[in-house]
């Protein structure tokens, strides 16, 4: 009995230790499977940081990318010839320049961005090369402007000016390297030989001024006012644009001078002679509307200098076609009447009375004094006559010996002879 209960006290500890063991042996497989588990959890988590960081790093590349392409197109649309030339005209109009050197530009660079687009097939200002400048002057030359005629020399160097200025404020700041004008033989004209208007024709301008089988008070306003145009013109070489500009109170009359509000809203004053004052006055106070009569027409306060018969401010179309009308009364053909032509009519006298080219630019309100230096050239007429009345050789007080005939009587006696 004893022994029995010996083996079954050696069985319940052998079956007791083989639990132990079991348990011992499932805790180690237990941590081994958790650690396992763990291992793959951090592999796992590895894995799907590192998908996240390239994920992260995919969507910084494609964000870069992106700003590049945008920042590409940016800089591909700020060189664009129409923007880069409304970007152009816009610093003019911040630098105040006149709304005639607007337009001239405005028409000048658009011909040209017309053209490099329909023919050429460039829109970037950086495909622009000298041979397509060239070539866009030869267009000029052999197509009609907005009138059907062909461009004058003249003409295309305006508008290639105009080009040139453009090219030389994209190199200023910084938007091209290289103007391609650089390498581009630059259109040239000889200088002009304009027609001025003589002493006669001036009179017959002022007689013109009153209309023809027109009688009575109006009449009468518009002949004087006319005239007082024409001597204000003819005595101060003013630009048509500063004419219809001017305001009552931009004449003194006490010390006789009127200010002129030229291109960049620049003042200069301008001395008038007797005649012109005298003219000016007499429209001012005898036939101007009063007040009382503008207020009837709806013109209440109006300042402007010379009025149309609508009592508004004249414009410069309406002196445009009062000079047309002037020319054709007077019976003036063969040369072209304008306010302009007044213009180097007062440069040429000026100059030739005075001598003094720098006054003339200051009168004229030039900021070079090259373009008041080209009136010397304008008129070969009036220089050859300058020459013969104050030739050296004619003026000599003694006689001196040699001929006292131009022609030789040979030549004379032979013409008696064929004449006969």
């Amino acid at each position: 009995m004893v022994l029995k209960a010996t083996n079954n006290d050696s069985s319940i500890a052998h079956a007791v230790q083989s639990r132990g063991a079991d348990r011992r042996t499932h805790k180690k497989g237990s941590r081994v499977t958790q650690e396992r588990a763990k291992a793959q959890r951090a592999k796992l988590d590895a894995q799907v940081e590192t998908r996240h960081l390239q994920e992260e790093q995919e969507a910084v590349v494609q964000a870069t990318r992106h700003k590049k392409a945008a920042r590409q197109e940016a800089q591909a649309k700020r060189r664009i010839i129409t923007t880069l030339i409304d970007a152009y005209l816009q610093d003019h109009i911040g630098g105040n320049h006149s709304e005639k050197t607007l337009e001239w530009h405005r028409t000048a660079l658009g011909l040209m961005q017309i053209f490099f687009k329909e023919e050429l097939d460039i829109t970037q200002i950086d495909e622009v090369n000298a041979d397509d400048v060239s070539a866009w002057f030869a267009h000029l030359r052999a197509t009609p402007g907005a009138r059907g005629k062909v461009r004058s020399e003249r003409t295309v160097q305006t508008y290639a000016r105009s080009a040139r200025a453009f090219f030389h404020w994209l190199v200023r700041r910084g938007t091209l390297e290289h103007n391609p004008f650089d390498h581009v033989v630059f259109p040239k004209v000889g200088r002009p030989l304009i027609q001025t208007i003589t002493t006669e024709e001036f009179e017959k301008l002022l007689l013109a001024c009153a209309p023809p089988n027109e009688t009575g008070p109006l009449a009468e306003r518009a002949a004087v006012r006319n005239r007082a145009i024409l001597w204000l013109l003819y005595d101060t070489g003013i630009r048509v644009s500063e004419l219809i500009s001017l305001c009552l109170d931009d004449l003194d009359r006490k010390k006789g001078v009127v200010t002129v509000l030229g291109k960049g809203s620049k003042e200069r004053r301008i001395a008038l002679g007797q005649n012109c004052l005298r003219n000016l006055s007499y429209y001012l106070d005898k036939y101007r509307p009063d007040e009382e009569e503008l207020a009837e027409w709806g013109s209440a306060g109006e300042d402007h200098l010379f009025l149309s018969e609508t009592r508004q401010p004249l414009t410069k179309n309406g002196v445009e076609m009062l000079f047309k009308r002037l020319k054709a009364r007077a019976g003036i053909s063969g040369k072209r009447i304008s306010p302009h032509i007044f213009r180097h009519t007062f440069a040429m006298n000026y100059l030739i009375k005075s001598n003094d080219p720098f006054s003339l630019q200051e009168l004229l309100g030039h900021e070079d004094l090259t373009t008041v230096l080209n009136y010397i050239h304008m008129n070969d007429t009036i220089l050859q006559e300058q020459k013969r009345k104050y030739s050296p050789g004619d003026h000599i007080p003694t006689r001196m010996p040699g001929p006292r005939e131009i022609r030789r009587k040979r030549t004379h006696v032979k013409e008696q002879q064929v004449k006969g």
